[in-house]
């Protein structure tokens, strides 16, 4: 075939057609299932990732307990006895004591045992006390769900609420923090929203905060919806498909 001449190009029958469109429709069909596997795969790689982080943190949570912790309060003993007798050490003692407050409640934000042994609502009211009550933000919390949660998902929860306490208080200047959590039939609805000073969600990056929730959500097949403006606070939505409950009544 020369340069000028054209590429024959054959006349295809109405089932010929047909036939090559339904082989374009397999492939596409084809195509879209290796997509999904992949996208679930990456799923499932994250998921065992952010749980492999949380055992790290409960190794770390341990060390913190059972060593650092308890040569602080080895050291408040002795400080206590001698302080008794001499009165210069008791602001040393009350700084000993201060640091192993500090050091159990790192301890416990690492690995919140509270939530495993209490629930899901009793680690909320916990974080508003250790982390929004300082800062003089109040906490309303509506929990509306009646039946226990497993607890990777009670734990996933509680790190996007305590990712989100922590960004309304470095940002926000709010003073109100509201949490809704509840449940339809097919999911658990968790709502999150400030009275802050808000920001433009268009045009913000996603800060070391909220990039985490935003990866949570993701390895979890979770929905993420995040709605903020100047001036109007911020608002949070996740949305996490949950069918698993038990008849048994929440802890």
């Amino acid at each position: 075939m020369t340069a000028n001449e054209k590429p024959i190009q054959k006349n295809l029958t109405s089932s010929e057609l047909l036939a090559a469109i339904e082989e374009l429709r397999e492939q596409q069909k084809s195509l879209q299932h290796r997509l999904d596997a992949e996208q679930a795969q990456l799923q499932q790689l994250a998921k065992r990732l952010w749980l492999q982080q949380e055992h790290e943190r409960a190794r770390l949570a341990r060390e913190l307990h059972d060593d650092l912790g308890q040569q602080l309060t080895g050291i408040a003993t002795q400080l206590s006895q001698l302080s008794a007798t001499d009165e210069r050490l008791t602001t040393i003692y009350q700084h000993v004591k201060h640091a192993i407050e500090s050091t159990r409640t790192l301890s416990r934000l690492l690995h919140p045992t509270l939530v495993h042994d209490l629930g899901l609502q009793a680690g909320i009211q916990w974080l508003g006390r250790q982390l929004l009550a300082p800062a003089g933000v109040h906490l309303q919390l509506d929990y509306t769900v009646t039946h226990q949660l497993e607890s990777d998902v009670e734990l996933f929860f509680f790190r996007i609420l305590q990712e989100a306490m922590v960004n309304t208080v470095k940002y926000a200047k709010a003073s109100q923090f509201e949490v809704f959590f509840s449940q339809s039939e097919t999911a658990l609805l968790l709502l999150l929203r400030d009275n802050g000073q808000g920001f433009d969600a268009a045009k913000t990056a996603y800060g070391v905060g909220l990039q985490s929730i935003y990866d949570r959500t993701q390895a979890f097949d979770a929905m993420l919806k995040l709605t903020a403006a100047p001036g109007k606070g911020c608002e949070i939505q996740v949305q996490l498909p949950y069918q698993n409950v038990t008849v048994e009544e929440a802890r």
